[in-house]
């Protein structure tokens, strides 16, 4: 993202002179944006006002290469699912092709380790050793994805990626929060001032793994500023892109364990197709009670030209790919 020194100083100071003000509340902060209207937004069981601005007052330097934009963004070629949210954006361009309910905040379940992996790979390398302690042992959620790891068991921050993103397995994300900030509540500290810098302005991360906390949310838009980042990382393009990984972690007495995960991209599983002329490169998803289905995805048309794709709260795995295939139907027409 592209951003001199000079507005990054600028962008703190804003920061800092709200909260020092006693703006607390997330919704009252000004980034990217510099020039706002008030709008009441239905949020998680509360109403919030968020300040936001139209697309071309943007902090310059800060939002240049983003896709910047207020309320709903309707087309006639495409209507979604009741109470979903959902967000298409032309990464050309930046330029969103569809937006609903993209400013609400919503659980996003696993699309939270995407959050995850950005920080991780910003504090730590590739070939970082992390070595769990008994908290991933304790993670007793009623169907949360493990992998079953061990006190001791060891292996690197690759490995950990490759585990946490393909399979979404919640107790390899806890042992990488761990590895970077010591325990989890110091990393989601850390996650939220990551997503703070991106200019997430409503989102507040409790854990790594995205497992329900009513104080856990994001919203469509954030998850868009967080993956759009995201990607420019080598190491996570090349993950999300895969369909299977293996790999040999060592328990604490340097025995090797045989691991592996699967990706959960029904796309790439292939229970689902895109339309015709769309790839998908790859991305995340997520599914609790409460999130419901969730799915971000990258994907390019037959010009190559790059899309970013959110669904969040579909009620069944069947609607939401039904739902992405038919938005995903919009990037063809965009680029006639």
């Amino acid at each position: 993202m592209k951003c001199t020194n000079k507005y990054k100083i600028i962008a703190i100071i804003v920061i800092m002179a709200s909260l020092l003000c006693g703006c607390g509340n997330k919704s009252q902060l000004w980034m990217p944006f510099s020039d706002y209207t008030k709008t009441a937004r239905s949020t998680i069981g509360r109403t919030f006002t968020f300040e936001h601005a139209t697309y071309d007052n943007r902090y310059p330097g800060f939002a240049d290469d983003l896709c910047v934009f207020s309320g709903n963004v309707s087309n006639p070629s495409f209507s979604q699912a009741e109470g979903s949210a959902a967000l298409l954006i032309d990464s050309g361009n930046d330029t969103a092709l569809y937006a609903q309910n993209a400013f609400e905040q919503r659980y996003p379940a696993s699309i939270t380790k995407i959050m995850t992996a950005y920080v991780a790979c910003k504090y730590l390398s590739p070939d970082s050793v992390i070595t769990c302690t008994a908290s991933v042992e304790t993670i007793d959620v009623s169907g949360a994805i493990l992998l079953g790891l061990k006190e001791g068991d060891y292996f690197t921050l690759d490995q950990a990626l490759h585990l946490c993103l393909l399979s979404s397995y919640n107790d390899v994300a806890v042992a990488i929060a761990e590895a970077v900030s010591g325990n989890v509540e110091d990393f989601a500290k850390l996650m939220n001032d990551e997503a703070l810098k991106l200019g997430c302005t409503g989102t507040n991360f409790v854990n790594p793994s995205g497992l329900p906390d009513e104080n856990h949310y994001t919203t469509a838009y954030d998850l868009y500023l967080i993956f759009n980042e995201a990607i420019n990382n080598p190491l996570l393009m090349e993950v999300i892109q895969c369909n299977d990984y293996s790999t040999v972690i060592h328990s604490k007495n340097g025995s090797e364990k045989q691991v592996s995960s699967r990706n959960t991209n029904q796309y790439f599983i292939g229970n689902f197709s895109a339309p015709a002329g769309i790839t998908i490169v790859g991305g995340k998803t997520g599914t609790t009670t409460d999130a419901g289905h969730c799915l971000i995805i990258l994907v390019r048309n037959t010009d190559s030209r790059p899309y970013i794709a959110l669904v969040l709260g579909a009620p069944t795995t069947e609607g939401l790919y039904n739902e992405m295939s038919e938005m995903l139907k919009l990037c063809e027409v965009s680029s006639n």
